[in-house]
């Protein structure tokens, strides 16, 4: 099992650790609701260094994530592009951040249990292409932290002494204690934040410490999942897999079919033919919550299965992800989860939660907002 770098730091801040992604990972500090709600309210501090990360450079480097991903990722330098990396038969292999640096130099994040998985497909690209890119592993010797919520910036501005403004998904360097740290204003949970990329042990730990310190919340993993749940998006595992194609899982935009990609030819197809189900969010009236593997049914028909579900403590109800045939897919559509407790669910629109749209709102009849 892998170890975090900072996993020293991190029982010393209580943490209660869990396997995951062959990591050993903290699973929560104190209570993962309440680590949920500093990220809505204030501010939360993640250590995602578990997240494979790559530098992809050479001449070639933007031909090649072009071919190897489905989004068009030659974007304008300082920009990101969430993009997916599928295999022939248009499933997806892994979903991704590219962060272009340079003309001919990018930074592509992984997920965790795709790292060595999508390093060899790449390099059996490169290889089969004959292009000019070199693709190196930089996880092991690099720190990713995510500071995300209403005041992660100001935290983070206030701590590294700069004033940041890059817009959301773009990404820039900070000098800080004579390091080059990767910054981007991205996230995994539904709220503004940055996420920092940086080399330096010492370093990492004195920022981490500095952030916490300045009111940043440590959260672990499980905050994590309720958070991006609440956001609607997707788990790779859970959500997504190499059987999933985007279009079934709602992830059309991030397909460009004005290029050529792996895949390409049978997401066409599958745009042409219809899909049988699709990705829907659904939620209870009660605290209930959905589990992973349950049936989802109308009446006596089995109509699809729950790919995740939590309780969210931000809209106190139960939520989840489920595949069901498309025809049962209206918003509104009142549905049953389980084959034995029938808990009944709703199709919802997604994201369950939007900061931009609702600021910080409960659907109870006790509503309190944040007014920024």
């Amino acid at each position: 099992m892998l170890r975090l770098g900072l996993a020293d730091l991190h029982k010393e801040l209580n943490a209660k650790f869990f396997e995951f992604a062959g990591w050993e990972m903290p699973m929560r500090y104190t209570n993962s609701l309440e680590e949920a709600m500093s990220v809505r309210t204030s501010c939360g501090i993640f250590d995602v260094s578990h997240m494979g990360r790559f530098i992809i450079e050479g001449t070639d480097a933007s031909n090649f994530l072009q071919r190897a991903t489905s989004n068009n990722v030659d974007v304008e330098i300082g920009r990101s592009k969430y993009t997916l990396t599928l295999n022939e038969r248009g499933g997806i292999r892994d979903d991704n951040v590219a962060f272009r640096l340079s003309d001919n130099k990018y930074i592509f994040v992984v997920n965790a249990a795709n790292r060595i998985k999508i390093l060899s497909w790449f390099d059996e690209l490169r290889k089969k292409w004959d292009m000019n890119v070199r693709i190196d592993d930089v996880t092991l010797e690099t720190f990713m932290f995510a500071i995300q919520g209403p005041r992660a910036r100001e935290i983070f501005h206030n701590i590294t002494g700069t004033q940041l403004k890059i817009k959301k998904f773009n990404i820039t360097t900070v000098n800080w204690r004579g390091e080059e740290l990767i910054v981007s204003r991205t996230g995994y949970t539904g709220e503004d934040g940055y996420e920092v990329i940086m080399r330096d042990r010492e370093l990492a730990s004195d920022l981490f410490r500095s952030l916490v310190g300045a009111g940043a919340k440590p959260c672990g993993l499980v905050a994590r999942d309720i958070l991006r749940l609440e956001a609607g998006l997707v788990l790779y595992g859970n959500d997504i897999d190499e059987d999933t194609n985007p279009i079934e899982a709602g992830l059309e935009f991030a397909v460009d079919l004005e290029k050529d990609f792996v895949g390409k030819g049978a997401i066409t197809e599958a745009i042409n033919r219809g899909v049988e189900r699709v990705r829907v969010g659904i939620m209870s009236s009660t605290r209930s919550a959905p589990r992973r593997g349950e049936g989802v049914y109308m009446g006596e028909e089995r109509i699809g299965i729950v790919t995740s579900g939590t309780f969210s403590p931000t809209i106190e109800r139960g939520i989840g992800m489920a595949y069901i045939k498309k025809e049962y897919a209206e918003i509104g559509k009142e549905l049953t989860v389980g084959e034995e407790r029938k808990l009944k669910v709703r199709v919802e629109k997604m994201p369950f939660y939007d900061e931009k749209i609702y600021g910080w709102r409960r659907v109870t009849s006790t509503s309190q907002e944040r007014h920024d």
